[in-house]
């Protein structure tokens, strides 16, 4: 039994259970395969039947199968010795844990590495697809790690509405936001929108600057135009949080409400 998929030159998938005394559940079978390694001494080895077992924690070799095979074992001097018709070889040696442990080492396949790097290539050129939607297609799949897959399915958790209070006037909480670098620039420079919203009536007023150094000096024409403002709420981008916009806000009277970024 093998838990390492690249181990494999060959691998059919298969199904069932096997049941593990260092688990207390059954293991699931995914595939029967054929590995193909050699021992330190130079003895090569072909493994076959061989349970894909992706759950098992680390590798197993049954005495039962190797003597199904036509092979005696042999277990003399903390060494298990197995025997052939024209071979003679030691398989693994006790350590001090009291295990037979093998120096077993796969030839890991080509085959599989190819199949794998072709696996995602098709990933990639499919948007990212999963695995279900390329064995549709009759393309090869992959469980190898896509960063990526994992980032764009991460989610923030809800903000709870029974906390979300409106205002009860208009022009008192402006909610504000500043988007940018847009390209092309406008015919005169501009390449930020900023944006200014009643939280009360939703009325949204949108200016146009041409750096972000510019946000302070809006602001202040912003607030010069609507005197009844008593709050400002933006994200904690270093632009709203500068120290001339705070003076702008301090000297208007005006609240500074940060937020976390892409939040409402």
């Amino acid at each position: 039994m093998c838990s390492q998929r690249e181990w494999f030159e060959e691998l059919k998938p298969s199904s069932g259970t096997v049941s593990c005394a260092a688990k207390s559940s059954l293991l699931e079978v995914a595939g029967t395969g054929v590995i193909r390694g050699r021992l330190k001494n130079g003895q090569e080895i072909v493994l076959t039947n061989v349970l894909f077992i992706p759950e098992l924690n680390g590798n197993l070799i049954s005495v039962k199968q190797i003597q199904k095979a036509g092979y005696s074992v042999l277990f003399k001097d903390n060494k298990a010795i197995v025997k052939g018709k024209n071979k003679t070889f030691v398989l693994c040696e006790l350590n001090s844990k009291g295990q037979y442990v093998s120096d077993f080492i796969p030839t890991v396949s080509n085959t599989f590495v190819a199949e794998t790097e072709e696996a995602e290539l098709w990933h990639r050129r499919l948007g990212h697809s999963g695995n279900y939607a390329l064995r549709k297609l009759g393309l090869p799949t992959s469980d190898s790690f896509c960063e990526k897959c994992v980032l764009a399915k991460q989610s923030a958790e809800p903000i709870g509405k029974e906390n979300r209070r409106r205002e009860s006037s208009p022009m008192r909480m402006i909610p504000s936001d500043l988007c940018g670098p847009v390209e092309p620039a406008t015919l005169s420079g501009e390449r930020y929108v900023l944006t200014f919203v009643d939280d009360y009536s939703r009325f949204c007023e949108v200016r146009l600057i041409k750096k972000k150094s510019d946000i302070a000096v809006e602001f202040k024409k912003f607030l010069k135009e609507n005197d009844t403002v008593k709050r400002i709420r933006c994200d904690n981008a270093k632009e709203c949080v500068s120290g001339e916009l705070q003076k702008v806000a301090r000297n208007a009277g005006v609240e500074i409400d940060p937020c976390p970024p892409y939040t409402p």
